[in-house]
Formats: structure tokens, sequence, C-alpha cells
């Protein structure tokens, strides 16, 4: 099996960010914003920083009070010890023209892996995940429902019309949310690498401050299904010069989320394109 030496995208934020003072048990709290009809999806993608440190990532709602990002996210202020839940703070909407109120980390729902930034192996990138539960919970933006697929039903379900999309707060002049959708998600076989569903291959840059980003099937009326989260960055197999975007297939965490599985799949219809047989 090929390696591909996978760096992880952890970022640092240009702008100053307000901390929000404390710590301890401290919770953020603030008022919630009744939901409006023109928010969009992309709202429900926030930016997750600490307390003590400018560096940043991405994070996702994925229910009103947990969100998903990357493991190695949770090493933002110190290389000596990861974060732990209170240290966190996650901006939904962060830059949006709607202002959202924060929300701070709770509790661990679960995680693949204690991973550090640096440098991720192969089998290391399907376990770069964790599930942060939040307070106050996100009532302004619906959450994005996880589906679970392989990649040749990701293939399937892009031939069939969904779009494919990625987002997160990267590097840039702007503490803004940016949204990609010229990425080709790639198959193991056309990299030549041992087949395995749990890590996703994209042919699209990712930047330094991405990771926990949203890897997104839109269908025809642009609704989202979170099919993966961005995890870091390495290089093409066959050619160093290109560079290949990794991410972690969502069905690695789907299972210690509370929604039940027969709502966390694409539906069939007018709205998703047909999913693929099992």
């Amino acid at each position: 099996m090929r390696q591909i030496t996978a760096r992880i995208v952890a970022g640092l934020g240009l702008l100053a960010l307000v901390s929000l003072g404390g710590c301890g048990t401290e919770r953020v709290e603030g008022p919630q914003i009744q939901p409006r009809p023109t928010l969009s999806w992309t709202a429900a993608i926030g930016q997750l920083e600490t307390s003590d440190s400018e560096l940043h990532c991405s994070g996702v709602l994925v229910a009103q009070d947990v969100i998903v990002t990357a493991s190695h996210c949770l090493f933002l202020n110190t290389v000596k010890r990861p974060a732990a839940p209170n240290e966190l703070i996650f901006r939904p909407n962060m830059g949006g023209l709607q202002v959202l109120p924060p929300s701070r980390g709770v509790a661990f729902l679960g995680q693949g892996a204690v991973l550090r930034a640096g440098k991720l192996r192969n089998e290391d990138v399907s376990k770069d995940w964790v599930l942060v539960q939040i307070s106050p919970p996100v009532t302004a933006v619906q959450p994005i429902s996880v589906a679970r697929l392989s990649i040749d039903g990701m293939l399937h379900m892009i031939r069939s019309g969904n779009r494919l999309v990625t987002a997160g707060y990267g590097s840039g002049p702007y503490d803004e949310l940016r949204v990609h959708e010229k990425c080709r998600l790639l198959s193991q076989q056309e990299l030549g690498l041992f087949p395995d569903d749990t890590w996703l291959q994209l042919d699209c840059i990712f930047r330094v401050g991405d990771s926990g980003g949203g890897i997104i099937l839109l269908d025809g009326a642009s609704q989202p299904a979170l099919i993966g989260i961005i995890a870091g960055f390495g290089h093409m197999p066959h050619n160093k010069s290109e560079p290949l975007g990794l991410g972690v297939n969502a069905g690695n965490f789907l299972p210690y989320l509370r929604q039940p599985v027969s709502s966390a799949m694409p539906q069939a219809g007018t709205r998703l394109a047909e999913a693929p047989p099992n």
C-alpha cells in the first residue's frame, strides 16, 4: 500500500479573536436568535477556537448541542495536552451577516483517537474526529444531517446529480467561511491504494484552518448531507506536486450521535438523487 504523508491543517487566525473570559465549568450564555428561512446551511459550520489561543479550526453543527471537528484540533492552544471541552469555543456563521452567539464545549461524546498536530499516517486519518457537546444549544441554525455512505455510494450520488462541496475557515485575510465547489472525490482504486472507505481523498486544496470543516453533498434543492470532515492534506502518490485533500468518512462517528440512522441517510425522491442499493 502506498503511503500518503498527510499534514493536518489547524490554523492561525489572521485577526485577533475575542476571548470569552473564565475557565473551569463556565458556560457561554447568550440570547438565541429565532431561525430565519433565509439562513443558509453554511451557518451550521463555524470557527472553533480556544480561550487562550489565536489558532483556530472549523467545526460542523450536527445536532443543536453537538459539533464534530478534527481530533487534532484539540491541540490548538498547547502541544503538551489536548484542550478540555470547556476550553473550546464554537462560533457558528462566523463572518456572516447575521451574528450568532458563540457556544462553549461541555463534554466529549466520542473521539476517534488522540492525535497531535503534525503528520498523520494513512491509518490515522479515519480516527481524526471528535464529537463535542456544546452549550448553549444553537437553535438559530438547522444542524446538518450526517450520512453513512461508502466511497462508491458517494460517487453514485454525485453521478446522480448531487454536488460535492467542502467548507471551512481556512487562512485568509478575513475570518470567514469559504465554500469550495471544485472538488472531486477520488476512488482508492484511482489512486492505486488499498480500498478503504474510512477516509476520503479529494483533488482540492485544503487550507490551514480548514480542519474539522465539512465535506458535504448538496441535492437539487441545496439540502446538505455531511459525508465527512476535513482532516488534512498530502500529495498524490503518482505526482508529489499535485495536492491531495484528506477527510474522515462521517460513517466513523455517526454511531456516536443520538440521531437514528434512518434520519441520517440521504433520502431518495425529489430532493436527493436516488441512493445506491445496498
